[in-house]
């Protein structure tokens, strides 16, 4: 056959056929438009949850950065800034702590900050400012927080007040001048200095103890050899330590996360243009054959198919984009608004639009609707017209069955999935692949939500910490959780139990095997005198060199137990034989002290010793008391109870019967307010309040996001169902002449549907929830538990089944009400 150099003619026939088949090409441009609406409002969508999260992630750390270094020297900090991957950095620098104020004793650190820190790192953390940061010696920059924590209510900017503050081991009396007010996110107990305080303080940005050098890199991603390699190029000393923050530190696979979502997203608008656009070939391939018959070639068929897919893309990617950005822009905040979301957190639903999604999305509309068109293209190119004048579409590999036994209805129905494989695997994968998505990003969502962040080891809703424990005397510390006020507790309404955390100070007489081997890494890791010139002191003296013997309950020790890599046993624990130590940061492993034992002795008393063997270490500091140079030892409170007479509660743990309960926590405080002030507390609720702020919008912008995706699903199978009901039209037609009732045909179409959801949901729930949890855990910096949101999936799963169940029989409804012929 010749070739015939028609290309106008056949752009002229593209045009011709798009008007003379408005409904089969109304079915590919609503496939277009909805893969184009979906990848847009899921892409902006995602975006602004993303951005979002950044957002939470600057409040949570309290200022923009993306690493951190615990004491910085100056050949460090030049080849930081000389860094050309380096935005910025600053210093924030421990300067004293708020030893007494009046008669309170408060959690209050004194910091100072460099320009940099306050005025860049900090800014996008902070909700506004009052007065100006510190410049005299004895002026400071603080929060109404940590006014009230001291008791100092009211004061503005430009009153005084009178502390006692501690530098080390040393307290000072001063007078400091308020210069001004803040408040936003991150630590509020601190009070910022200016740089002549802390040039007096005798601290050092080098000091482990007090330089907090923090970097903010030009870049978003960065891989974890790179990481490594800054890391090295440091050479950082023993002491110190180099931290990424978490979403800087998984970059890479917070990404790889997000390019998985997009992929099985378009994976979903693949299969839906690719089952549209087959069907579409198939009811038309004797057109094709024919029009060969007249002297057109394969590859003028492909220019007239690919003339009308381009025209049809234009319409419907445009028509796509704009419907994503009403959906994107104004109905999401519409829909969040009227459930009542908005109103949990202080910030709007804030959507962003950015240019790259838009190109984004026209790129990956195209590369979709190209990829999914080229098989039913090249299937009307490679027919002949006589394979045209007898084409049935191809059922691919036939499964033949036995007979099969029950029901005609369900039969039939059975018969129809079977009879062509490769259709029914696109349709359940369709409707599965957009069920995965929706489970994903669900999972994701809820699983990152406030109330599932992991507040403290000991899995309790608060914690009071015992604040005496910070005086310098010994007298001084003192038993503020007593036996009536742990009654009083105990008692009140919506307590379930309490878990006091109780201790005694020790000393750790010197020995060659372990106390030696423990002393030497302390004093490399955060001394600045050798051990060698203390050794002779500790082993003569070793009242000099205190420390404390922590005694847990056992539902702390199972909690505690649960996080450790290697878990100690149960029994030898609980009946005083083993301990575990708190590491304290230094780099010791289980296989340092594999076999060795540690002795203590009671302070003021070393004849009463007690030995345990040591079973591993922790890194939690939900279990320590006064920290020293020897190691925290932790054991049970029976143990202690045993060593000493009096052992003082250090911090109490209180689980409530209903968790979250705003009722209960104030019960408690104002038990424990009428007793003492000397106390400060770590409440779930008021983190997770913080954690919800911190958030923002972020949560309402993922609802939006699933609720985009849910809409997309049940629209990807309407559309793939209605196309493979419409393409039986013959058979259906000639089960009727048979005697078929409507009712018998509606039941049959159900029992199809219903089979289609079954199989989506199997694929759904064995590799839907394998993809799931693969992405979850790639962007799962946080460390949250991976939960899958029961309510959610039960809810998309009844809808899935109902809406299976009813589509098929709709569109047979409206097919025998068309007048087509057909029915």
């Amino acid at each position: 056959m010749l070739k015939n150099n028609n290309l106008k003619v056949t752009v002229k026939m593209a045009v011709k056929t798009l008007k003379s088949s408005r409904r089969r090409n109304i079915s590919i441009t609503l496939a277009i438009l909805l893969s184009s609406f979906m990848l847009f409002s899921v892409l902006t969508a995602g975006a602004a949850y993303f951005k979002m999260q950044r957002i939470q992630n600057i409040r949570l750390n309290g200022g923009e950065f993306d690493a951190i270094v615990y004491g910085i020297t100056d050949r460090q900090a030049e080849l930081c800034q000389s860094n050309p991957e380096i935005k910025r950095c600053g210093t924030a620098a421990v300067s004293g702590y708020v030893a007494k104020a009046g008669t309170i004793i408060p959690d209050v650190g004194l910091i100072w900050a460099d320009e940099t820190y306050w005025n860049d790192i900090m800014a996008p953390a902070r909700k506004w400012v009052k007065g100006r940061y510190p410049a005299a010696e004895n002026e400071i920059m603080t929060t109404e927080a940590a006014l009230e924590d001291c008791g100092f209510e009211g004061l503005d900017v430009g009153n005084e007040f009178t502390v006692i503050y501690g530098i080390q081991d040393e307290k000072y009396e001063k007078t400091f001048r308020i210069s001004g007010l803040f408040d936003g996110y991150g630590p509020k107990n601190v009070f910022y200095v200016s740089e002549a305080f802390y040039k007096q303080s005798g601290f050092s940005p080098a000091d482990v103890s007090s330089g907090r050098y923090c970097i903010d890199f030009k870049q978003d991603l960065m891989s974890p050899e790179k990481q490594e390699a800054f890391k090295d190029s440091l050479q950082l000393g023993k002491a110190q330590r180099l931290f990424f923050t978490g979403d800087f530190a998984f970059s890479v696979r917070i990404l790889a996360g997000i390019l998985g979502l997009i992929f099985v997203t378009c994976l979903c608008a693949w299969l839906l243009i690719y089952n549209i656009m087959y069907l579409s070939v198939a009811g038309n391939i004797r057109y094709y054959g024919l029009l060969q018959t007249i002297g057109m070639t394969g590859r003028q068929i492909y220019h007239l198919m690919y003339s009308q897919i381009i025209r049809l893309l234009g319409i419907g990617m445009s028509g796509g984009i704009i419907a994503g950005g009403l959906v994107s822009f104004f109905l999401i905040p519409i829909v969040i608004k009227s459930l009542g979301i908005k109103g949990d957190t202080p910030l709007p639903v804030s959507i962003t639009f950015h240019p790259a999604i838009l190109l984004l999305t026209v790129l990956l509309t195209w590369a979709t609707v190209y990829t999914a068109g080229r098989k039913p293209v090249k299937a009307a190119m490679s027919c002949s017209p006589m394979e045209a004048l007898g084409f049935r579409p191809s059922p691919g590999r036939v499964f033949r069955p036995a007979p099969l036994k029950g029901k005609l209805l369900f039969r039939l129905a059975k018969k129809q999935l079977t009879k062509d494989w490769k259709k029914t695997i696109i349709v359940m994968l369709s409707l599965a692949a957009a069920m995965s998505v929706f489970l994903c990003v669900t999972t994701l969502i809820t699983s990152q939500g406030a109330r599932e962040f992991v507040y403290n080891d000991r899995n309790v809703d608060i914690v009071l910490n015992n604040n005496t424990l910070r005086q310098e005397k010994k007298e001084k510390r003192l038993q503020i959780f007593d036996e009536p006020l742990l009654k009083n507790i105990e008692k009140l309404e919506g307590v379930a139990d309490i878990e006091p955390v109780i201790y005694t100070e020790i000393t750790v007489p010197w020995e060659p095997d372990f106390a030696d081997l423990w002393m030497r890494e302390f004093y490399e890791t955060w001394m600045t005198i050798p051990y060698e010139d203390e050794i002779e002191e500790y082993k003569t003296h070793p009242e000099n060199f205190g420390s404390s013997l922590v005694g847990i309950t056992q539902a702390d020790f199972e909690a505690l137990n649960k996080s450790l890599d290697n878990p100690v046993d149960e029994d030898s624990f609980l009946k005083g034989r083993a301990c575990l130590l708190y590491r304290d940061t230094l780099n010791l492993k289980d296989q340092n002290i594999a076999g060795k034992s540690v002795t203590c002795a009671e302070y003021g008393n070393p004849e009463n010793t007690r030995t345990f063997k040591i079973s591993g270490f922790t890194d939690t500091t939900d279990f320590t008391a006064l920290t020293g140079y020897p190691p925290t030892i932790i054991v049970s409170d029976s143990a202690v109870k045993e060593f000493t007479e009096d052992p003082i509660i250090c911090k109490l743990g209180i689980r409530y019967e209903e968790e979250y309960d705003e009722k209960t926590e104030s019960r408690i405080l104002s038990a424990v307010d009428q007793q003492t002030k000397d106390y400060s507390y770590e409440s779930k609720i008021e983190l997770m309040n913080n954690v919800k702020e911190a958030q923002g919008s972020m949560m309402e912008i993922g609802i939006g996001v699933v609720f985009i995706l849910a809409l997309i699903g049940v629209t990807n199978y309407i559309n793939t169902l209605s196309g493979s009901i419409k393409s039986r039209v013959a058979e259906l037609t000639t089960l009727e002449s048979i005697g078929m009732t409507g009712k018998q045909m509606k039941k049959m179409l159900a029992l199809e549907g219903l089979l289609y959801a079954g199989g989506g949901l199997f694929i759904t729930g064995t590799l839907g929830t394998a993809v799931t949890y693969i992405l979850y855990q790639s962007m799962n910096y946080m460390h949250a538990a991976f939960r899958m949101p029961v309510l959610p999936v039960l809810g998309s799963v009844i809808l899935v089944l109902l809406i299976c169940a009813f589509v098929p029989t709709a569109v047979y409804e409206s097919e025998s009400k068309s007048g087509t012929g057909y029915f």
